[in-house]
């Protein structure tokens, strides 16, 4: 009976403390991206802020694949993007 409730207690603690905690911050994650100009939330696929219209993306000059605008290099590429 002891083994019983020692892993019952076990299972609890691992949901509890560890399972939890993973997908809240995977969901957290999601929507953590703000506007640089306004401080909106914004999806990972905008282009620009639907708030104040601020360019969130650009073509990459090379390859023509959009790229978040305070990246450096082009991941798609490796082209930079822009002056250090």
């Amino acid at each position: 009976m002891t083994l019983l409730f020692l892993v019952a207690i076990t299972i609890i603690v691992y949901y509890v403390f560890i399972y939890k905690e993973a997908y809240k911050n995977i969901f957290n994650n999601i929507y953590d991206k703000k506007c640089p100009n306004c401080n909106n939330p914004i999806e990972a696929s905008y282009n620009v802020c639907p708030v104040c219209k601020e360019t969130l993306k650009k073509k990459c000059s090379s390859c023509g694949n959009m790229v978040d605008k305070s990246w450096k290099y082009c991941p798609y590429c490796k082209v930079t993007l822009r002056k250090r």
